[in-house]
């Protein structure tokens, strides 16, 4: 009974760690946003998400998609570096090195 109650918290507490990731994630990127689209005088159309480990730290790369008035894209790039506590396991999992594309993770986490 004491390990089914051990079990039960510690997902709570993962739950927990997770949700407060994509939260701190979406508000993040709401911020860049908001940003990018006094920087540029189009349109953003979308944005991609990224993970990719620095040494200790990680970053998150948040690509930000517009179109001047000529209708050429433009990418504009706003990247925060964050401790490995604060990420939950299956992204620390997937990212590496490169950039590993985590969108669509974040696309399911916030629907």
């Amino acid at each position: 009974m004491i390990m089914l109650a051990l079990l039960i918290g510690g997902a709570i507490i993962g739950a927990g760690v997770i949700a407060t990731y994509w939260n701190n994630i979406k508000d993040w990127i709401a911020r860049a946003a908001k940003r990018v689209s006094e920087i540029i005088t189009g349109v953003v159309y979308g944005v991609k998400l990224f993970a990719k480990k620095l040494g200790e730290f990680y970053q998150e790369i948040s690509k930000h998609y517009s179109q001047d008035k000529q209708g050429n894209w433009e990418e504009t790039i706003v990247t925060r570096k964050i401790p490995e506590s604060e990420i939950p396991q299956d992204i620390l999992d997937m990212a590496n090195n490169s950039e590993t594309d985590i969108t669509h993770k974040m696309e399911l986490e916030l629907a």
